[in-house]
């Protein structure tokens, strides 16, 4: 369906999910200086030993990312563009068709980058007198970003113009969203009965499963259960709320529909909020912590992020997750769906949590059911 999936493995992702890396997450830094000195009192500048860092365009963890694509570290063949194809192709499979590093500009510049690379951490390594130097970061949650091509969202939202508010199926007796300010301000239930409702539901279950594979390596299965849409217009707003769900995990999630023009024109990045400048009126608050900036400065986490709405973009995280819905000033329609899934593991899965006894106690259990 064309449907990019971002933050993702591509070597994992399923039909029809074209693993991308997000823009943010290709971004090196300014890094350390090229060079800097031991502060050793007994020694002059001049005589302390130098220890050679990595350039600011040095890759994190031996990848380097162009264009969006990563430029894979070990020589050999496969360009960018071979290499990252979905794992279900099967030249990518067999590896018999990717042309040889000679052969592509892209692999030359990956064999070139790898030879490069190569030296940089020899020369590390002698330096810092045999020492091998990683970092490897602590991750809270994975956040999925999921892109749709517009012809399918003008599918949902023809759908929904027809059917959905027609039918005026309100959700709002078990939602939290205080959707009141505009003639047709509503939460409405979106079923996955009808035709493309079960379209919908067989992307979300895909969505689901892709999320759990790719941002936790858990084998497991989602199941999109529930979905409903937000009408909202000036004054409405989501107070910080999270989901339920019926299963021990589970996963939530949002696709933005409709954007009003006084938010779209507002910066994505870097919003001016003082002097009442409105720059996040309308955006998404997702919370996971609570630190000040005190607490970043320490070297804690960053525990919280305003994302503005943008139309054709889905965000799955999971279920726990607190988030909020600011309120708008201007005219038009703020439209979402929202989502939630259950999240159903396998048997090699669940074992993986099991003691012998717990295990025994499993099977016996399965057996008795399977039996009757």
């Amino acid at each position: 369906m064309g449907i990019r999936m971002f933050d993702v493995d591509p070597t994992q992702a399923l039909d029809g999910l074209d693993g991308q890396v997000a823009k943010e997450d290709t971004t090196q830094g300014e890094g350390p200086t090229e060079e800097r000195f031991f502060a050793d009192p007994n020694k002059t500048r001049e005589e302390r030993p130098k220890v050679v860092n990595r350039p600011k365009d040095a890759p994190r963890f031996g990848v380097k990312f162009e264009d969006g694509k990563p430029v894979p570290k070990n020589l050999g063949p496969a360009g960018s563009d071979a290499i990252y194809k979905v794992s279900n192709d099967t030249d990518f499979q067999n590896r018999e068709n990717v042309p040889p590093a000679a052969d592509t500009p892209e692999a030359a510049d990956a064999r070139e980058f790898a030879e490069e690379l190569a030296k940089q951490e020899d020369a590390i390594e002698e330096t810092n007198h045999g020492l091998r130097y990683a970092i490897r970061p602590i991750k809270n949650f994975a956040l999925a970003r999921i892109e749709f091509p517009d012809e399918i969202i003008q599918e949902i939202n023809d759908h929904i113009d027809n059917v959905i508010i027609p039918a005026d199926s309100s959700y709002a007796s078990g939602l939290v969203g205080q959707l009141k300010n505009g003639e047709n301000s509503a939460q409405l239930d979106f079923p996955f009965s009808d035709e493309v409702g079960k379209s919908i539901k067989t992307v979300l279950d895909q969505i689901g499963s892709t999320y759990l594979k790719n941002g936790y390596d858990r084998d497991a299965q989602a199941d999109c259960y529930q979905c409903w849409t937000n009408h909202a217009y000036a004054g409405d707003y989501n107070p910080l709320h999270d989901h339920g769900v019926q299963t021990a995990a589970g996963l939530s999630g949002f696709l933005w529909l409709q954007v009003p023009e006084c938010i779209e024109k507002l910066p994505e990045f870097n919003p001016e909020i003082n002097n009442a400048g409105g720059g996040i009126d309308g955006f998404t608050h997702l919370v996971w912590g609570q630190h000040s900036r005190r607490d970043i400065m320490q070297l804690k986490a960053q525990t919280e992020e305003y994302v503005k709405p943008v139309v054709g973009t889905m965000l799955v995280f999971p279920q726990w997750l607190k988030h909020q819905v600011l309120p708008f000033f201007g005219d038009g329609e703020r439209r979402s769906m929202a989502m939630n899934w259950n999240v159903f593991d396998s048997d090699n899965e669940m074992r993986k949590y099991m003691s012998e006894r717990e295990l025994a106690q499993y099977k016996a259990q399965k057996e008795k059911l399977e039996s009757a």
